[in-house]
Order: structure tokens, then C-alpha cells, then sequence
């Protein structure tokens, strides 16, 4: 009967004439159901009984039946179910059966408007139902909401249109046929409020093809510095997230994350953060698959063809849809409270393989850039003589510096032997004698960008607490 009254609106008007509107809506309303509601029995009793309620309201000419009984105040309070079918079961045959001088106690009062958007993105979350849901003809409705003030419903449809876009067919369809939605994202792209322009944005990075990546485009990514990790995870994970982020912090890891790194378009300081990262951290749980912010991040990953570790945030999570494709057969590393943490942050360190940690190399690369940009200052200070006195203390500073930094890059093994000697560090000369001075710079930046790594690794080389209070003054010392 659900199903065949879903099909067959003749059969859907003989039940309606058979008295089966009464005993469906005793079903909803019968307290010891109601009291019972999580046995699976009585679940399926309700939710069919529902179900069919909606297959035979849908015919106009029967709805006197369901005044005559009351069903949409019986079914009203399912609207505020935590169980999201009979939330919708409920609030779709209240729209066919409500009449008009009630309309506010559907569309005010419960809140259905927004709870039915939310549904509908859930929908379009899938990949399969995408092209559906366009076919649908939801794309009419979706451009007069983004050009209703509502704030709320111009957020909703932008980011129901991001998630649809995520399917190409759908994308081509609205590149090609729809060139008053762009017009529109356009517009909302520089909203005041940060979801409407957030969720803008996400709709015209498809649109503008800004998500495509050329083999061009791999190929000079090949050729850049990769300097950190990038984290890409969902805001209802952040705390164990972070948790993962302080850690790799003490161990001396350069991180790129939104909490620290985003500034200016959300977007486009995401696509640097990835085009730079070493490797891409994807923090995988349900919430995960179903942002489109995340979605993004991690597609535009997948096609630059970045190195990317999945760790698992959710207990009891099993990636299905486009994270299932993506996660594959690769190993994950489960953060979900699972296993103990440290177990699983020291499988996490050894696949990094220090990808994304301090290196010598960016130490020194950064101390010649400091040293150009203080000669071009130095330059600058003797050609200008009318610089204001806060530039002139700063050129005075960036030279100081920069006179400094040269005579301790030149240091050979045996001058880093001489001053530890001199600093009293005879005791620790066999732990430094591979060490020059570019290595001492190093370390100087350790110190100062990861203290507790830098003090760590200390204790490693079994320095006693005096001998590292001597180093690190001594090390403080040369650029002073």
C-alpha cells in the first residue's frame, strides 16, 4: 500500500474513501506509539503511516478528509522530531493539507522553511541525486531566493548551488544556460554577511572554472617550495584538530590552517595554502563530507595531485560517496578517541616523514632574503634623507641585523668549536662538531618558531639544564 499509493493517485483516492485517512492519523497520534517510538515496530509503523498520509494528500480534490480528522494537528508535532524523515514526512503533508488561515503555523512557527532547505542540501550532497535535483527544476527557485533580501535564504540557495556544482554535468549546464546566476553570485559575493558571501564565493569558484587545474599548472607547482602541512578540517572537529595541530607544532612542523592563515577571500588563500602545502592533512567525519568548504579543499587537492594522509575524527565513521573514493585503500590514522592519542600521532609522524618541518635550507633561504631586503633598505636610507624618524629606526635595525648576520653565516666547524669553548661548552662540543654557522641560524629560528622542539631536541643531545641555559644565551648572543 506505501508504495503503490505513491504510483497510483486512483489508489491513493480509493483509500481516502476507504476511511484510511482516520486510521492512519490514529497511527500518528496513538500515545502508546508515540511512547514507544524508538522499537523499530513502531517506527516503521509510524513512518509508514506517514509516508502514505503524504502519497494521498497530494490529490487536491481529498482534502476534506484530513480536516475532518485533524491530521495536520496531529502530525504537526513530528515537525520538531529529532528524525529527520518523519521532520519531513510531516512538514510536505501539512503543505498539501494546511488551509491558508494556518499557513503560519507551519511556515512561522516551525521554522519548515529553513529545516526544508536543510533537508535539500543534505539531498544534494549525494552525488547521484545532484543532476536529479537540477532536472527537478529547483534552479528557478533557487535564483529567486538569492534575490530575495533574506539574508537566510540567499545563504541557503548559494550554498545549495555549491554543493550541487560539484557534479560537472550540472556545472556545465549552469556555465552554459544560466548567465543570470553568475550575475547574482556577483553581487552577493561582497555581502556584509559572511555566510552569504562565503557561500557566494564557493558557487562562482566552480563557475568560473577558478577549481580547474591544467597539466601547466601541475608542472610549475612541481617546481615550487613546499613549506608546511595544511590541515583541512571541519569547525565541529576543531578541538580534536587542534589537539593535533599544538602537537605538530612542538615537533617543529610549519602548519597552514584556517584558524591562523586565512586572511582576505577565504578561497583563493585556501588554493595557496594547498598549491604550497608538502602534504594535505584530510580530517575525515560526516560533517566533513558534507561542507562543501571541505569538499572543496579536498577536490582541489585531489587534482593538483598533492600528497594527502586521511585521519579519521568520528568514531564509528565509515566514508562512503566522494570521501569513500577519495580515502580508497590509503592508511588512516584514527583521532576519533578510538585508539590512545599519542599512539596515533606517532603513526601520523612517521607517514609525514618530516614533510612540511623546519628545514635548514628555508632557514637559509629566509636569512638572504632578510639580508636583500636590509641592503635595499640601507640603499634607500642614503638616497632619502627625509625619512621619517619610525623609518629610519627600522632602517637602522634591518642593517644592524643584517651586519650581523653575515659574520656568523661564515662560520666553519672549527670557529662553531672556538665559541662553544668560549661559551664554557666544552662538555657539548662532540654533540655540535658537524655544526657551522648556517646551522646555528637554524637553530636560532628553531628556538624562536618552535621553543619546546628546540628545547627538546636539547635534552636529546643529554645537555644537563646548565649547558642549555649557556647554549641558548650564547646562541642569543650572536645576533645581538
Amino acid at each position: 500500500m506505501w508504495n503503490f499509493s505513491d504510483a497510483s493517485a486512483q489508489l491513493a483516492l480509493s483509500l481516502a474513501e476507504a476511511d484510511a485517512v482516520r486510521l492512519l492519523t490514529c497511527n500518528c497520534g496513538h500515545k502508546p506509539y508515540l511512547n514507544a517510538i524508538h522499537s523499530k515496530n513502531v517506527h516503521y509503523i509510524i513512518k509508514a503511516s506517514l509516508s502514505i498520509l503524504h502519497n494521498i494528500a497530494r490529490n487536491p480534490s481529498i482534502k476534506h478528509y484530513f480536516k475532518e480528522q485533524k491530521t495536520s494537528e496531529v502530525i504537526q508535532p513530528f515537525i520538531s522530531s529529532k528524525d529527520e524523515m518523519f521532520k519531513v514526512l510531516s512538514m510536505m503533508t501539512m503543505a498539501y493539507i494546511i488551509e491558508e488561515d494556518d499557513n503560519a503555523t507551519l511556515i512561522d512557527e516551525t521554522g519548515s522553511i529553513p529545516c526544508m532547505l536543510q533537508w535539500l542540501e543534505k539531498l544534494a550532497v549525494i552525488d547521484s541525486n545532484k543532476l536529479k535535483i537540477v532536472e527537478g527544476g529547483i534552479l528557478p527557485l533557487l535564483i529567486r531566493m538569492l534575490q530575495y533580501d533574506d539574508v537566510r535564504e540567499q545563504s541557503s540557495a548559494a550554498r545549495i548551488l555549491w554543493t550541487l556544482l560539484f557534479d560537472e554535468t550540472v556545472r556545465e549546464k549552469f556555465v552554459k544556460d544560466e548567465q543570470e546566476l553568475a550575475t547574482l553570485l556577483e553581487n552577493l559575493k561582497d555581502s556584509k554577511d559572511k555566510s552569504v558571501s562565503s557561500n557566494a564565493r564557493g558557487a562562482l569558484w566552480f563557475i568560473t572554472g577558478a577549481n580547474q587545474v591544467t597539466e601547466l599548472d601541475k608542472e610549475t607547482l612541481r617546481t615550487r617550495t613546499k613549506t608546511h602541512v595544511f590541515i583541512s578540517y571541519s569547525q565541529v572537529d576543531k578541538e580534536s584538530v587542534w589537539r593535533v595541530r599544538d602537537r605538530l607544532k612542538e615537533e617543529g612542523y610549519q602548519l597552514w590552517i584556517d584558524v591562523d592563515c586565512i586572511s582576505g577571500s577565504n578561497l583563493q588563500a585556501m588554493a595557496e595554502g594547498i598549491e604550497n602545502a608538502a602534504v594535505v592533512l584530510i580530517c575525515m567525519s560526516e560533517k566533513y563530507k558534507q561542507s562543501p568548504n571541505c569538499r572543496t579543499e579536498a577536490e582541489y587537492t585531489f587534482r593538483l595531485r598533492k600528497d594527502y594522509i586521511p585521519m579519521m575524527m568520528q568514531k564509528k565513521y565509515n566514508p562512503d560517496g566522494w570521501l569513500g573514493a577519495m580515502l580508497g585503500a590509503k592508511l588512516f590514522f584514527d583521532f576519533s578517541g578510538k585508539y590512545p592519542f599519542e599512539k596515533s600521532f606517532s603513526g601520523l609522524i612517521k607517514e609525514l616523514r618530516g614533510r612540511g618541518r623546519y628545514s635548514p635550507s628555508q632557514s637559509q633561504e629566509n636569512i638572504s632574503e632578510q639580508t636583500d631586503k636590509s641592503r635595499d633598505h640601507s640603499d634607500s636610507s642614503l638616497k632619502e634623507s627625509t625619512s621619517s624618524p619610525k623609518q629610519k629606526q627600522t632602517e637602522q635595525l634591518v642593517v644592524k641585523i643584517a651586519n650581523c648576520v653575515s659574520p656568523v653565516h661564515e662560520m666553519a666547524n672549527k670557529q662553531v668549536v672556538q665559541w662553544l669553548r668560549e661559551n664554557k661548552l666544552n662538555e657539548c662540543i662532540q654533540a655540535f662538531e658537524q655544526f657551522d654557522g648556517v646551522m646555528l641560524l637554524q637553530l636560532d629560528e628553531m628556538r624562536k618558531e618552535a621553543p619546546e622542539f628546540f628545547y627538546k631536541s636539547l635534552e636529546k643531545l643529554n645537555m644537563s639544564l646548565i649547558e642549555i641555559l649557556r647554549f641558548t644565551a650564547a646562541l642569543k648572543s650572536l645576533k645581538e
